[in-house]
């Protein structure tokens, strides 16, 4: 049975989930741009002797000014941190599943979950296929070792039988690779459906 996952994408595969490791980072290069300033003088007359017309150039910017933003751009990125996790995606054949690392910023555990999933949805790599990209998050929380999350689901997101495993088993590794996290409540426009997409059970909430 060959199921299809999204438009042009090949079959997923209702087999068994097979995880092999394929590692690639993402970073994040900023360029900050540089001026040159530089001052002029006419027979070198003094200021006091410019005509009504014309128009004085300061010449000297005030240290503090010019780097207030980037010293507060500094203070917000020291708040936050930084990590290297796996998330999955299945191979270009839709056959298996693959890790691939990826680093996440955070301030707090809920960015943190809400960053872990937001790489889940990266279909960036020409190599992997996510399974998850289609899909809104639409709220995340963090409770007592329990991540809830709230998605809505397009129509063009549904998955066969073997894409909906595929799928689930993603969501499940990436976020229990987490030592805090102890189960997943996955709901649909708020509601604890019986099926994500119609194939597969369920659990409310999914458990270790």
């Amino acid at each position: 049975m060959i199921i299809g996952v999204g438009c042009g994408q090949k079959p997923l595969s209702d087999g068994g989930t097979q995880i092999v490791g394929n590692e690639a980072s993402n970073t994040n290069n900023q360029e900050v741009p540089t001026t040159e300033k530089g001052t002029s003088s006419e027979n070198n007359k003094p200021a006091t002797n410019l005509s009504s017309d014309s128009k004085e150039v300061p010449v000297n910017v005030p240290v503090e000014d010019a780097h207030k933003e980037d010293t507060t751009l500094s203070q917000d990125k020291d708040t936050k941190q930084s990590t290297k996790i796996q998330v999955y995606y299945t191979d270009t054949d839709a056959t298996l599943l693959q890790k691939s690392e990826y680093e996440i910023h955070f301030a707090n555990d809920t960015e943190k979950y809400q960053s872990a999933f937001k790489a889940l949805q990266d279909d960036s790599n020409p190599d992997l296929i996510s399974l998850w990209s289609k899909i809104t998050l639409k709220t995340l929380s963090f409770n007592s070792g329990k991540v809830t999350l709230d998605i809505h689901m397009p129509d063009e997101a549904r998955l066969g039988a073997g894409g909906e495993q595929f799928a689930l088993d993603a969501l499940k590794n990436t976020l229990f690779q987490f030592e805090e996290v102890k189960s997943i409540e996955l709901l649909v426009d708020g509601a604890a459906v019986e099926s994500l997409m119609g194939h597969a059970d369920l659990e409310h909430p999914m458990v270790r």
